[in-house]
C-alpha cells in the first residue's frame, strides 16, 4: 500500500490495483460443465416452487 502525506501533514493510503488478466473463451468441457450447473439451477428453482405450492395448499 503507498502511503503519501497531504498538506497540513495528514496520510493518505492508496491501493495497489491488481494485475489485469485478460479472459479466454471457454472450453468445449467447460462450457457443457456451465449448461449442467444452469440446468441444476433452474431444477432447484422448479422443486422449491413445486414445494412451496405444495405445503401452501395444506398437503402435508
Amino acid at each position: 500500500m503507498t502511503v503519501t502525506q497531504e498538506d497540513g501533514g495528514r496520510l493518505n493510503a492508496f491501493a495497489r490495483e491488481p494485475k489485469m488478466v485478460i479472459a479466454e473463451p471457454l472450453t468445449g468441457a467447460e462450457q457443457r460443465q456451465r449448461l449442467r450447473l444452469y440446468g441444476l439451477g433452474v431444477v432447484l428453482v422448479v422443486v422449491t416452487m413445486a414445494v412451496t405450492a405444495w405445503v401452501s395448499r395444506g398437503l402435508v
